[in-house]
């Protein structure tokens, strides 16, 4: 669905969505026909619509584990939380695709559930000697809300979960994610620096 971009018509996020955030992991190796909403305690809380200050182009970084964040999601703007938050949904890809444990983790905040079960879904995949044939996951569109405390930023976000094949480890099927839309909202916080993915919320 459409949200409104920018200024004044940006629209203010649900009161409930961060108060308590609540993960939805994709469906995807889970053996689950939907995504499966949690509730646990988030840090994140809807009373402020204070922005956090603009600082220079940071330098590209790379994590101890994971690859270089682009300069575009180093920035603690708007548009560098919105370039983060489609940066860390490739490295969801990532990891389930080659796949690789430890990725989804460096790029999370310790509180998020959603980056913990996600991060979980990577290390079965690699236990296992599974991985995903193609993408899972796409962010087809992102939009900003007003009321997210300073240091971090919230976001409308839609995903699409492709049609994907899991497989093993000699190319034989072992289950198939059915397309669906997902529309979540998003939290991420800025900490030491850089970008961190806080929470994720099944939009109402």
């Amino acid at each position: 669905m459409p949200w409104a971009r920018g200024g004044s018509s940006r629209r203010r996020m649900p009161f409930a969505a961060f108060v308590v955030a609540g993960a939805v992991a994709l469906g995807g190796c889970t053996g689950e026909s939907e995504p499966d909403p949690s509730p646990s305690t988030g840090s994140a809380s809807a009373t402020s619509s204070e922005s956090p200050s603009v600082t220079p182009s940071p330098s590209p970084s790379v994590t101890a584990s994971g690859p270089e964040i682009p300069p575009s999601a180093r920035e603690q703007t708007e548009a560098g939380a919105e370039a983060f938050v489609r940066f860390f949904f490739d490295q969801v890809n990532t990891a389930w695709t080659e796949p690789r444990a430890g990725l989804i983790k460096s790029f999370s905040d310790p509180k998020c559930e959603f980056c913990s079960k996600t991060e979980a879904t990577a290390a079965r995949l690699v236990s296992d000697r599974q991985r995903y044939s193609s993408n899972p996951v796409e962010v087809t569109a992102i939009d900003q809300f007003v009321g997210a405390p300073s240091g971090q930023e919230y976001l409308a976000v839609t995903l699409v979960q492709r049609r994907v094949d899991v497989l093993d480890a000699d190319g034989s099927v072992v289950s198939t994610d059915q397309r669906k839309n997902l529309d979540r909202y998003v939290a991420v916080i800025w900490t030491d620096g850089e970008w961190r993915l806080l929470g994720v919320e099944k939009a109402a």
